[in-house]
């Protein structure tokens, strides 16, 4: 039986488009897990990743539920406060 708080790495979306992850975060159909550091590289990961699927096809060919431009702002801004919080913890590691 799997527990209900881990999620198997198969079954997350992973992005690092800086546009996409926005747009995702202000989505009620899936949740934001976390991250994953690879290297240099950040990614954002998403469940469920059939829903996520859904909604990155319809977000790149120009179908995707219309978001309140305060939603996505604010989306923006948790993108970046997550970014510059992992570049930080990197420099106090290095």
């Amino acid at each position: 039986m799997k527990d209900k708080e881990h999620t198997d790495i198969d079954e997350v979306f992973e992005s690092r488009d800086k546009q996409v992850i926005p747009f995702l975060l202000t989505q009620q159909e899936v949740k934001f897990v976390g991250t994953r550091l690879e290297g240099s590289i950040l990614y954002f990961q998403f469940t469920p990743l059939s829903q996520a699927r859904q909604l990155v096809n319809a977000f790149v060919s120009r179908r995707a539920p219309l978001v309140q431009p305060k939603d996505l702002l604010d989306a923006v801004e948790t993108f970046r406060d997550i970014i510059f919080e992992m570049k930080e913890k990197r420099r106090n590691y290095v």
